[in-house]
């Protein structure tokens, strides 16, 4: 991905995307978040491939996402 290379994996056409995205912004950073922190991420990628579910979150969170939220926000709260 550095000095105009490309990747092929599955996240290639997210960070393009997200490249696409920086360029309307003047300055931009990123930060590491802990695997611990990112507990919402991982449930929703574990209910896409293993349960093949989709879903719309309008509003409420899914009900299978309550405690990975609560988790993710006791996890920040403390660092």
């Amino acid at each position: 991905m550095r000095q105009g290379g490309f990747t092929a994996t599955i996240s290639g056409p997210i960070y393009e995307q997200c490249e696409l995205m920086w360029l309307d912004f003047v300055s931009i950073s990123l930060e590491h978040c802990n695997r611990e922190a990112n507990g919402v991420a991982h449930e929703l990628a574990r209910v896409a491939l293993q349960e093949k579910l989709t879903c719309n979150w309008v509003d409420e969170p899914p009900r299978f996402l309550l405690g990975a939220l609560v988790n993710d926000v006791t996890v920040l709260q403390n660092q």
